[in-house]
Order: structure tokens, then C-alpha cells, then sequence
């Protein structure tokens, strides 16, 4: 994640969401992406057909979702030291396929990790207290879905924005199991213009990207779902309540955005400071040196001895004997 990500996708938010009381500034649409906006459109259960139509494209059909129920999303740990996991939205399918949706705005270090432990969690509570003999390890799929805004999880390519991972023999390149399987979208990595979109996918991809920026649905949107999340999105949908919600949201990652650039800058200032102290030090060190170095030359023309050199000058003898 670099500086300009974070200038891209903090600064050119709508500003509108901290001016209350200016009706005609409002934004058309609100941003997805945000903690109110996300799940207002995708964790509420009367916007299931929009998140059974997103799933489905983001599977391409590996498996084909028809109804979905949305979940608890938080999940204790054993102990009360150990803490809970909160997710961003947990879903089951028809057949009993859980679904974790998560979005993560700005980088967060070894996130690949803490999908993993998320995953592991559902897999771990399908577990039935007491006897499991009749249970026999009997899993059902888990598929992480995580969207990330400001930062990738494959340091490789530039280009590339999905990442669909499974559990695969190494050797073969087969699937191993089925069970556990992570999709990756990298917004950041997704440059594609209105015009250039090539299928479903894109069209839902470039919305979540760019929705808060634009005035109108765009012509080129076909997907029904895709339309019906557009207007689901529309800024005067939202309360009172929550449009203060997003403006409190909004303010919160301006702020953190200039401590962080505040913090960058003291840095900076802090290594230069120690540099300059660095290259000084090493310059004076230099000149003594060399200084030691022509009294040991005058020394050994007036015949002194290269121990009485050594211990006037502190050069090493090997030094002392080349000279």
C-alpha cells in the first residue's frame, strides 16, 4: 500500500457527508465499500437476491447458490481471555455452504492469516456439542470471499485483481478438497474503464469501486441484480441516523490519514537527523584515520618500532607492516 492509495481512496470521497444541512450537495450514490454502506446492501436479509447473484458470479459456477440466509457474525472464542471473531458478513446457502464476505478498506499486516483463522472458525462450530460419532467429520464447504481496497495480498502482478485459491495437490495441480476455498478481489488492481467491461463480474467489480463517484447508473450495467443494488445504493435511501453514521466514519479515516502522513513526516525528518549524524561520525572518523596514518609513516621513517607505532597511533600491525 503506498501514500497515493491512501490520498485515492480517503480525499476523494464526497465530501457532502460532513456538510449537514446542504441537501443540493449530496451525493447521488453512497459508498458500498464503507463499514454502513456494505452492510446495508449486502447483510441485510431483504437483499439476498443481490448477494446470491454477487456470490454466484464470484464462484463462475464451481457452485450455484439459489437461497441464502445471513448468519450471526460474530463468533466467541473458548475463553474470555481468548476474545471474539467479528466478521463482516456470514452466510449459509440451500445446501449448507457457509460464505464469509469480508471487506477491508486500508492494509492490514498478515491478513492472509487472519482469513485463514476466520475460515477455521466456521469449520470448527460445525462441530455439535457432546457425542460427534454420528457427526464423523462431516463438513461442509467454507468459502472466503474478501474484498480489499488499499492494499493487495499478491506482491507478484499489477494486473492481475482475482485471486481464487484452493487446497491443490502440489504435485498433480488437482484439487485436493473442496471444503475450504478463498476468493481475493484487489479493487486496487482493478483499473478497467466503464467501456472496457467484459463480463457480469466486472460490471459488479467497477460499481463497488466506483459507485460513490457517479451521477447515474451506467448504461452498460445489464445485470438486474447489479441495477436493483445500484438504486439500493442511492444516498437519499439513507437515514438520518445513518448518513451521520458515514460522515462520523469518513472524518474517522481523514484524521487517521494525517496521523499517518504526520508520522511518515517526523520519520523522514528523524532518518535524515540520524543520517546527518551517521555521515559526520563517519567523516571524523575517516579524517582520524588518516591522520594516524601519515604520524605512522614518520614514525616508521625515523626507525620507531611497529609496537611503539601501534600504541601511539591504535592502527592494527598488518596495517602498520603494509605501510
Amino acid at each position: 500500500m503506498t501514500g497515493e492509495n491512501i490520498i485515492e481512496n480517503t480525499l476523494t470521497e464526497p465530501i457532502v457527508a460532513y456538510l449537514s444541512g446542504q441537501k443540493n450537495s449530496e451525493p447521488y450514490f453512497f459508498d458500498p465499500l464503507g463499514d454502513v454502506g456494505f452492510k446495508r446492501l449486502f447483510a441485510a436479509q431483504q437483499n439476498t437476491d443481490l448477494i446470491i447473484s454477487f456470490v454466484n458470479l464470484v464462484l463462475n459456477g464451481s457452485r450455484q447458490v439459489i437461497t441464502i440466509e445471513v448468519l450471526k457474525n460474530e463468533y466467541p472464542g473458548d475463553t474470555h481471555e481468548e476474545g471474539a471473531a467479528v466478521i463482516d458478513m456470514v452466510c449459509k446457502d440451500q445446501d449448507g455452504g457457509f460464505f464469509l464476505v469480508e471487506m477491508q478498506r486500508q492494509y492490514q499486516k498478515n491478513f492472509k492469516e487472519r482469513s485463514l483463522f476466520y475460515a477455521s472458525r466456521l469449520i470448527t462450530e460445525q462441530a455439535p456439542r457432546g457425542s460427534r460419532k454420528a457427526w464423523a467429520y462431516a463438513l461442509q464447504d467454507v468459502y472466503v470471499i474478501a474484498l480489499l481496497e488499499g492494499f493487495t495480498v499478491n506482491s507478484g502482478s499489477n494486473d492481475m485483481w482475482l485471486h481464487d485459491i484452493a487446497l491443490i495437490n502440489s504435485k498433480t495441480g488437482k484439487v485436493f478438497s473442496n471444503r475450504l476455498a478463498f476468493t481475493y478481489i484487489e479493487l486496487m488492481n482493478f483499473n478497467k474503464s466503464e467501456n472496457d467491461l467484459d463480463s457480469a463480474l466486472e460490471q459488479w467489480i467497477y460499481a463497488l469501486k466506483n459507485l460513490n463517484h457517479l451521477k447515474q447508473v451506467p448504461n452498460v450495467f445489464t445485470e438486474p441484480e447489479l441495477i436493483q443494488f445500484c438504486e439500493a445504493a442511492r444516498y437519499m435511501n439513507l437515514t438520518k441516523k445513518e448518513k451521520n453514521m458515514i460522515s462520523a466514519k469518513t472524518k474517522q479515516r481523514w484524521d487517521n490519514y494525517s496521523v499517518l502522513e504526520t508520522a511518515k513526516y517526523l520519520g523522514h525528518e528523524e532518518g535524515k537527523a540520524i543520517g546527518e549524524a551517521i555521515g559526520e561520525a563517519l567523516g571524523e572518523a575517516k579524517g582520524a584515520h588518516k591522520k594516524a596514518v601519515h604520524v605512522a609513516i614518520k614514525m616508521k621513517n625515523k626507525g620507531a618500532s611497529v609496537e611503539e607505532i601501534q600504541e601511539l597511533t591504535e592502527l592494527s600491525l598488518d596495517e602498520i607492516k603494509k605501510l
